[in-house]
């Protein structure tokens, strides 16, 4: 599994409190399960091909009766901004997953960290709250590439209408994307960039050209 960085809102749903370690050594850790609406790039750090298996391109999810996706993975060494305070060492772990349309995921996940109680008392109290949340690696490593995070996709209006694009061309190339979307040639490339990293186009073969990947249309 890839390490993701999330940036945006959360909610809390749920706080636990335990004692952890030796008898004589025990520590207070608390176990913050945590829930977002987020872009479903995200779901690449699982798998490289869930975004491709779980939306058609025009951004509806394929199949209405999937229930969430569960993942026994555990992130370790994460480092988590919220509620005006750090946290180091963090395990993040029972993830699930749940398209949406629009190109939306729910994604669910578990952080277990060791606070102080004063700080275990100030997070109680946005207990099912809406709050700004920042996840990512401690030693900077990101998934989706060197500087791919989970947020890219949204920056760009385009990202969705460079899917229906490259789908109905049957190709995708930086120059086709400037010319059918009236853009500039650095916002082409981040847009094939981001087109490969959620698995829409094939890397760049010998020759240059790229494979359209998943040609499967939502029926009307």
């Amino acid at each position: 599994m890839e390490k993701f960085q999330f940036s945006g809102k959360a909610v809390i749903q749920h706080l636990n409190t335990r004692k952890e370690g030796p008898d004589d050594e025990q520590e207070l850790v608390l176990d913050l399960k945590l829930r977002a609406v987020t872009d479903y790039l995200v779901m690449a750090a699982f798998d490289e091909g869930l975004p491709a298996f779980a939306f058609f391109s025009n951004g509806a999810v394929r199949n209405k009766a999937l229930g969430p996706i569960t993942f026994t993975n555990e992130l370790s060494d994460y480092r988590l901004e919220m509620v005006g305070s750090v946290f180091t060492a963090v395990r993040v772990k029972k993830f699930s997953i749940e398209p949406k349309d629009g190109f939306k995921v729910a994604l669910t996940m578990l952080a277990t960290f060791k606070p102080s109680p004063d700080e275990v008392a100030r997070i109680a109290e946005f207990l099912q709250d809406d709050i700004d949340v920042l996840l990512s690696p401690q030693n900077g490593e990101l998934g989706f590439g060197d500087s791919f995070s989970t947020n890219d996709a949204s920056v760009d209006e385009l990202y969705p209408e460079a899917i229906g694009l490259v789908r109905a061309e049957g190709k995708a190339s930086i120059s086709m994307l400037q010319r059918h979307l009236r853009i500039g040639y650095n916002r082409a490339a981040r847009l094939l960039e981001m087109l490969e990293h959620g698995s829409f186009v094939s890397a760049a073969k010998a020759d240059g050209t790229r494979d359209i990947l998943g040609h499967e249309e939502a029926h009307a």
